[in-house]
């Protein structure tokens, strides 16, 4: 499956509204020597970069959720964003 990393940065997106909700940025690059995607969250000083598998990253194509990054992302959230002023818009 060719994947194109526009098509998986909206998908991502689509699915986690949290990234609009607390100003998260997301990168995306393909890492050739573990084939799999790298995905980069950031808000402000704190980043989290974790990989997305192939059988996740079809799953956020096809409108399913990126169950592994999606665990990620709440950690982040909850360690970042919830109860403190890190997220703030």
């Amino acid at each position: 499956m060719s994947i194109s990393k526009d098509d998986l940065r909206s998908s991502i997106l689509e699915l986690y509204p949290e990234f609009g909700q607390f100003g998260l940025s997301l990168d995306l690059s393909y890492d050739q020597e573990q084939q799999a995607w790298i995905a980069t969250v950031t808000k402000g000083e704190h980043q989290l970069s974790t990989h997305l598998e192939e059988q996740d990253v079809e799953s956020c194509l096809q409108g399913g959720e990126c169950y592994h990054f999606g665990i990620q992302l709440g950690r982040f959230i909850r360690n970042y964003c919830e109860g403190g002023n890190s997220c703030r818009l």
